[in-house]
């Protein structure tokens, strides 16, 4: 790999100052202070994946049946309980229905009676030799016929009965009201929202994450959150995890909050700290990079802090990515690395980590 493309004029004069023989020789000037950073540092960091707060008992709410939404009783905000009336349709379609209904099933019990009348008679009728066998078939077959229409105008009653009663929406468990879609006097359609009730106090936490992470964890597993306005720490348990892909890549998990208080809320964001499924590969800046002659090959000053020296380490070079370069070999994770002006150092030259100070945050005079 050619590294002097990426380096540049940078590394061009890095080149000057170091091909040309041996280290120069250790300045007795006081020591030289340097930016370092740690190497693999965010290696073993936890993988942050964003969650969002939602309640387990949730719902939209609609009508059964469609109609004009006569009242809605409650707003945004509003906390109710479990069987209050929170909107009505007008009534009367339903009344009228029901009552047609209801003279629908008299006519065909009426209808029914007679029948079996009528078939007793022909019985008798042939009997007496009065009548064929097919005239009595033929009653048999109209007295089956109106017990089936009783049959159906009982369910038609029913339903117009359960449709009366369906007129009034009403709360399926206590909670709040968080959104109120259609207003008094309009047309609501079967089916269609009215109001989105939620439960409280049973906040869970929803998270796509990626397939090959989730396979390490199991129901029941501990993870922590933090919020995403940095006012506290959670702890989350693991539910369930779908079995299902999502656009190829990510897997759903929901996740119970606990310890939830009020100040949870649906739609809140939580950053998941998961520890990956393998580390990071370990990568430096490339202003750590001091190029060797050859162009190929470079190599870093590694601070020792135990001497408060330099000690110049050949690398094993990776891919770039960015302005990071992957490090095969020639530094350990945790080992610190001097990050700038690295070009101007020398083998065992002693130097001091440098730290920004700034009056404004230490509060001192200017």
């Amino acid at each position: 790999m050619n590294f002097s493309l990426v380096f540049g004029m940078a590394t061009l004069s890095a080149s000057l100052l170091t091909a040309c023989g041996p280290d120069p020789a250790i300045s007795t000037e006081a020591p030289r202070a340097v930016k370092l950073e740690t190497a693999g540092r965010d290696a073993q960091a936890p993988t942050r994946f964003v969650a969002t707060v939602r309640q387990e008992q949730r719902a939209e709410l609609a009508f059964e049946n469609g109609g004009r939404v006569l009242d809605v009783a409650v707003d945004v905000g509003d906390r109710v309980l479990q069987g209050q009336v929170l909107a009505r349709l007008d009534p009367e379609p339903a009344r009228l229905r029901l009552a047609q209904a209801r003279a629908n099933a008299r006519a065909a019990a009426a209808q029914l009676t007679e029948r079996q009348t009528q078939l007793r008679q022909q019985q008798a009728m042939l009997a007496d030799g009065a009548i064929s066998q097919a005239t009595l078939t033929s009653a048999q077959v109209a007295l089956e016929l109106a017990d089936a229409q009783l049959r159906a105008a009982q369910s038609d009653l029913a339903l117009a009965e359960r449709a009366l009663r369906q007129s009034a929406l009403r709360a399926p468990f206590a909670g709040s009201v968080v959104a109120r879609l259609v207003q008094p006097q309009a047309d609501a359609a079967a089916g269609q929202a009215v109001l989105q009730l939620e439960g409280r106090g049973r906040a869970q936490a929803l998270a796509a994450l990626p397939a090959d992470l989730v396979r390490g964890l199991e129901p029941g597993s501990l993870v922590q959150a933090q919020r995403a306005d940095a006012t506290g720490a959670l702890m989350l348990r693991l539910r369930g995890v779908s079995p299902r892909l999502d656009e190829g890549a990510g897997v759903q998990a929901i996740f119970d909050v606990l310890g939830a208080d009020s100040s949870v809320r649906s739609g809140d964001g939580l950053l998941l700290a998961l520890a990956g499924h393998r580390a990071a590969p370990l990568s430096l800046p490339l202003s750590a990079l001091v190029a060797q002659r050859d162009g190929e090959h470079a190599s870093v000053f590694v601070y020792q802090p135990t001497q408060g020296v330099v000690r110049r380490r050949a690398l094993r070079l990776g891919a770039i990515e960015g302005d990071r370069v992957q490090v095969g070999s020639g530094v350990a994770p945790g080992e610190q690395v001097v990050v700038a002006g690295a070009a101007f150092l020398a083998d065992g030259q002693a130097v001091r980590p440098f730290r920004a100070e700034s009056h404004l945050v230490s509060g001192d005079a200017l």
